[in-house]
């Protein structure tokens, strides 16, 4: 699937509304690495979210993916040779 900058922009919002899952956001060829990244961590921080409201009892809307962000990530790191404590959110 080709993504365009608007589903970019969607995706900064709301990644899982735009992607499947966090390896899409790895293996699409419609984005930079660096847009990658940033959809990515803020999935992660999405997830964080939900996984506090859980904690303190308030549900929220489908499952985290944390971890399956986390591994997503490593991987992008890994192939698309970035340096996490350079990259800034």
């Amino acid at each position: 699937m080709v993504y365009t900058a608007k589903d970019y922009d969607r995706a900064l919002l709301a990644p899982e509304e735009v992607f499947e899952s966090p390896m899409d956001v790895v293996n699409t060829e419609s984005l930079t690495p660096e847009q990658k990244l940033k959809v990515l961590q803020h999935w992660e921080a999405n997830g964080r979210d939900l996984q506090v409201a859980t904690e303190e009892s308030m549900t929220g809307p489908g499952r985290s993916h944390l971890g399956e962000v986390r591994r997503a990530i490593n991987k992008l790191c890994e192939t698309a040779d970035i340096d996490l404590s350079s990259a800034a959110d």
